[in-house]
């Protein structure tokens, strides 16, 4: 989640104060200059070769007018530097001189409590927009004070209440959401709160009520369970959250989703796949979960992380195979990042494409590739003009509830499907991708020479089974009349002569 994965990932977010703090450019302790004298300001914005390659794919590609499915609720998401995206909500019965009260949250697939700051709360960022329970016609205080500890250190607490809440033209009424009122961070998170979309631990819905998608569904049951993120690295196309049926024919290179496995969402509320590996196309370097059997190994598509976070032993495994591609490359600890020198001409043809194969419901795998371009990110140091490579993949904690987490960076390269109903998550091309749809790739390093080698083991295996059923149960007429016959003959010639005057 934006903060946290449901309070219970120690240090998962240690590094985004930090890391937003590059971002912001604000006069924050976090961004004074280390005892070397330099500092990284990240940009966050695709690489241009990969920028480039989407827009003259769109260009080239014919104009034609796309319908948007009737059951379709699409929302803008607005776009902090690609690391936090935020929706417009507003909570509250419109009533005279009073109207909704509107504010910015992060729709977060990792957590699922909405929380807005109060009115009265101590140490909100300042400018953040609170909320006055006293506008609120239909508001109702249910008492029941919730706490939120993250692992950056966040500590959020404050009062329940019940109220309208409204999104896009979408509007649910007797909503559970948190106005927080006692706030310690040091985070810079641009928005005013979180908009949890994902569901409660079964201990606790009973505190906590209804999660935002809960109610929704239920109020306009008429509504698809499902929901949908459209992510853009840029402002020219605009980033969507979308309620209801998914629009592909505006948002994919792909006519359908392909779906993981349900395994780890039946027993869970966490928005979970299955992957059977993870590693960089033609290399062979992969890295796979055997004793997970076919269920895989659950990864999280989180909305609220800007990285992919991949558990220590995953994350050495693969940017040790990533790191002699480049030169200069340096470890950031604060961060759990690397950064290193761009190649000439920013020339990314050396670097390996991501593979991830998930596994569907029939047990079987399909890959999701990622170009260099989707997940290298460019990062300028301000204080030589320097153009560095950082690759967005951070290593995270041996302690975390999962052992990948899949952030923004991947889901700007896949339109993504949460389908409540199915309890599985679906993946498409997204149409800004500079791979085309359907794309192939492999962690083999020869993968024809591996296939050839497949087919010839498999054919002499099937010849040796062919052959020990040949002898062991072919007819009796096959080998055992020629033994007969031969022991019959010997026996004649072998036969006593009994002279005729015995």
């Amino acid at each position: 989640s934006f903060l946290n994965l449901r309070a219970m990932v120690p240090r998962r977010w240690c590094w985004w104060p930090t890391l937003l703090a590059l971002f912001a450019g604000g006069p924050t302790a976090a961004e004074q200059p280390s005892q070397s004298g330099n500092r990284i300001v990240f940009d966050m914005h695709l690489h241009p070769i990969g920028k480039e390659a989407s827009e003259q794919q769109m260009q080239q590609a014919p104009w034609r007018r796309l319908r948007i499915p009737s059951n379709s609720h699409p929302n803008p998401l607005g776009n902090y530097d690609n690391v936090q995206y935020h929706v417009d909500i507003e909570i509250g019965h419109p009533c005279p001189m009073h109207p909704r009260q509107k504010f910015q949250v992060v729709p977060d697939t990792g957590s699922s409590d909405l929380w807005v700051p109060a009115s009265n709360c101590s140490r909100c960022k300042a400018g953040t927009q609170k909320f006055d329970i006293t506008r609120s016609c239909r508001a109702v205080q249910v008492g029941d004070r919730v706490t939120f500890r993250y692992g950056d250190g966040t500590i959020a607490s404050g009062g329940s209440f019940l109220d309208t809440v409204r999104i896009g033209d979408l509007e649910v009424e007797s909503q559970l959401l948190i106005q927080v009122d006692q706030m310690q961070s040091d985070t810079h998170m641009k928005s005013d709160g979180i908009l949890g979309l994902a569901h409660h631990y079964a201990s606790q819905r009973g505190k906590r009520g209804r999660t935002f998608m809960a109610t929704l569904f239920r109020e306009h049951p008429d509504l698809p369970e499902q929901f949908s993120f459209y992510l853009t690295g840029h402002d020219r196309d605009q980033s969507q959250l979308v309620f209801g049926d998914a629009d592909l024919s505006h948002h994919s290179k792909e006519n359908e989703f392909r779906y993981g496995k349900a395994g780890y969402m039946s027993s869970t509320d966490l928005w979970l796949t299955s992957v059977w590996s993870i590693g960089w196309s033609g290399t062979g370097v992969e890295v796979t979960f055997p004793d997970r059997g076919t269920l895989g190994a659950p990864a999280l598509i989180d909305s609220g992380s800007s990285l992919l976070v991949l558990e220590p032993g995953i994350y050495d495994r693969l940017i040790s195979e990533l790191k002699w591609r480049f030169t200069g490359c340096a470890e950031l600890p604060e961060q759990q990042i690397i950064s290193c020198d761009c190649p000439p001409a920013n020339d990314l043809s050396r670097i390996p494409q991501l593979v991830i194969n998930v596994i569907d419901e029939k047990d079987k795998q399909f890959a999701l590739c990622m170009s260099p371009d989707e997940f290298i990110l460019e990062s300028m140091d301000p204080m030589d003009g320097r153009t560095t490579c950082v690759p967005s993949i951070q290593r995270g904690s041996a302690d975390q509830p999962v052992p990948m987490i899949f952030g923004m960076t991947f889901m700007r390269s896949f339109y993504t499907n949460f389908n409540l109903e199915k309890g599985m998550i679906g993946f498409a091309r997204s149409n800004l991708s500079p791979l085309p749809g359907n794309a192939k790739c492999s962690v083999d390093s020869q993968p024809l020479l591996r296939r050839s080698v497949w087919f010839i083991s498999v054919f002499v295996a099937l010849t040796s089974v062919v052959f020990s059923c040949y002898v062991f149960f072919a007819p009796g007429g096959c080998c055992k009349s020629t033994s007969s016959d031969g022991e019959a003959s010997d026996l004649s010639q072998r036969q006593p002569q009994v002279s005729p005057g015995i």
